[in-house]
């Protein structure tokens, strides 16, 4: 019998390049993580135009670590948004 792993949420995006980042910072960390929602990206033939939501879920027990991590992309990106 495999062990059973709870998974929290830890993202919520339709943007590609945030999703793109936030999985390079848990991959670095070594945070393993599972993206839900993923698959229905790959189909374009739905809606060329519809921004699919992705969820990204790390095992409960890396969730505060993986949230660290997530909250300097926020910070990072909110600072790129201020600058003149």
């Amino acid at each position: 019998m495999e062990p059973v792993v709870d998974l929290v949420v830890v993202l919520e995006t339709n943007n590609r390049i945030q999703l793109a980042m936030a999985k390079g910072l848990l991959e670095d960390a070594g945070i393993p993580f599972f993206a839900s929602g993923q698959i229905a990206t790959l189909v374009q033939d739905v809606d060329a135009f519809l921004h699919k939501w992705i969820q990204l879920q790390v095992p409960r027990s890396r969730e505060v670590e993986a949230r660290e991590l997530l909250e300097l992309l926020q910070t990072e990106e909110g600072s790129k948004d201020t600058q003149p």
